[in-house]
């Protein structure tokens, strides 16, 4: 016998009731879920847009930033935000698709939105940014003892020069007391000095009376160191230190075009604050071992002495080479004059030349005037040959010992004249190292800002990189990213019928070359 079955209206009404919490709490589930993805999703596609850094920065001059241009060569997030956009939808798919087919995921979105706001560029605070940059990267590639020598190093050149005259002054104060020693007292003081002129009265006579009397002997007449030194320091300072016929590079860089001298564009974040000794350090070391110098020629690149570009700043390589040259010699001097004053030898020889050239007057303060020019004088020549040794490759120490000297007062204009170069000192500074304190002396943000320069000019050399700009480059960012999707169980929850649009969802995340997700 069969049965029938029925139901009443009041059950029916509850079941659907029951039915539709069931839905309901199914797509808060859902919703509940869908969030917790899509904040996933936005570090993780932010992170792969992060991914894409300009490759011929990082792997010449290991800087990693994000291009943010267009086509013409202008600042523009447009493809960034496509970007983001196209690898959420390869994640999650489209907001369209909700229904409930085999092997389809529930927790589809689209990103509808994406914001990089605020955003920090490059280039931003004048460099600032840059070193930053440099520094995150440098601090895992050299130890702190290594930066700590270095910056010594530098404190040690600067006390030296700071008690250092001016050379050109001590040479032209020797010459003027040697032309004209009437201006100069005999008595207990004079324009030289006081207790050591004293000091001078009878060891310099009898000192002079046997150097007068060997040129007598030998007729041979004593060359002025003086005069010497006046007349070289007029030639070319490149002549004087490079070997004849010494190619030099003939590169420039259009300077006009440069990141140092057009307007930039800049980020919304604020502002880092400035560096340290040790940022410093870290900085300089990086120009060093990733530019191109005299030395270490880099011949692929716009410029190929990359670091004298950014210690002197002008448009050819020549140029820089003798700004760097100069800024050579004026460091080696006072060092070699604090090596010459400790000698009692080269005291002694430099105070016989002085009583020889001074004349039968022999007064102490005239005499004492010309030891310092010729102290002076044969600082320089000895200079003169560090720097031969050091473009040449080879190594010199920073405060002399006897055994590390190589110029002999007497024979300076041969030295000068001739291709004479300083012994080599195993123990000592290179090239490069010198630079690096050579760089201490200048300003921060200016060769920061010169060594965007020629990084930009050599990327620009790259197939596909020919409007690639500095100040285009992303290296840290806020994302704003907005989402939508449609419900998939609402449709069975007739009371949720104002839902059945979609929701949307926003979240936040950041990204950082400086310092990852964690610093954001």
């Amino acid at each position: 016998m069969r049965r029938k079955a029925s139901i009443t209206v009041f059950a029916a009404l509850s079941l659907m009731l029951v039915a539709q919490l069931l839905f309901a709490l199914l797509e808060a589930a859902r919703h509940y879920e869908l969030q917790k993805v899509l904040y996933m999703n936005t570090d993780t596609v932010l992170e792969s847009v992060f991914a894409d850094y300009c490759s011929p920065l990082w792997e010449t001059y290991k800087i990693l930033g994000v291009r943010v241009d267009d086509t013409e060569g202008k600042l523009c997030f447009n493809n960034r935000e496509a970007q983001l956009r196209g690898l959420t939808s390869d994640h999650l798919g489209s907001k369209e698709q909700k229904t409930l087919l085999s092997g389809m995921s529930l927790l589809t979105a689209e990103m509808t939105d994406a914001r990089y706001d605020p955003y920090r560029l490059l280039t931003d605070q004048n460099g600032v940014v840059f070193q930053k940059a440099v520094c995150t990267y440098m601090k895992k590639n050299i130890a702190y003892e290594m930066a700590k020598s270095v910056y010594n190093h530098y404190e040690a050149v600067k006390e030296v020069k700071k008690d250092y005259k001016n050379p050109d002054e001590g040479i032209a104060d020797a010459m003027d007391a040697l032309k004209h020693p009437e201006k100069y007292e005999t008595g207990e003081t004079g324009k030289a000095g006081n207790s050591s002129s004293r000091q001078l009265k009878g060891a310099a006579r009898q000192s002079y009376k046997i150097k007068n009397k060997d040129s007598e002997e030998t007729g041979a007449a004593t060359e002025n160191p003086l005069e010497t030194v006046t007349e070289v320091k007029k030639e070319g300072v490149l002549s004087l230190v490079l070997p004849e016929n010494t190619k030099v590079s003939g590169k420039f860089i259009n300077i006009e075009e440069t990141v140092s001298h057009r307007s930039l564009e800049k980020g919304t974040m604020d502002s880092y604050v400035g560096t340290d000794w040790y940022q410093k350090v870290l900085f300089y070391q990086y120009l060093v071992n990733y530019l191109g110098n005299y030395v270490e020629k880099k011949q692929d690149r716009v410029l190929e002495y990359e670091l004298e570009y950014v210690l002197g700043g002008k448009r050819n390589d020549v140029d820089n080479l003798k700004i760097v040259v100069t800024e050579l010699l004026a460091m080696r001097e006072p060092l070699n004059m604090a090596s010459l004053t400790a000698s009692s030898q080269r005291q002694s020889e430099a105070m016989a030349l002085a009583v020889t050239l001074a004349g039968v007057s022999a007064n102490p303060a005239v005499i004492e005037a010309v030891k310092y020019g010729i102290l002076v004088a044969w600082a320089f020549a000895e200079s003169v040959l560090d720097v031969r040794t050091l473009l040449s490759g080879g190594k010199i120490t920073m405060i002399k010992s006897d055994a590390d000297w190589t110029s002999n007062v007497h024979m300076i204009p041969e030295l000068l004249s001739g291709w004479s170069v300083a012994k080599d000192c195993s123990q000592g500074l290179d090239y490069g190292q010198y630079a690096a304190i050579l760089l201490l002396f200048h300003k921060g943000n200016t060769l920061a800002m010169r060594t965007m320069d020629v990084e930009e000019a050599y990327v620009q050399t790259q197939e596909g990189y020919e409007n690639f700009q500095m100040d285009h480059v992303l290296c840290e960012t806020e994302l704003t990213a907005t989402y939508e999707f449609q419900p998939v169980f609402l449709g069975f929850v007739s009371i949720l019928e104002n839902f059945s649009n979609g929701f949307r969802i926003q979240n936040h995340s950041g990204y950082s070359y400086f310092h990852g997700k964690e610093g954001m």
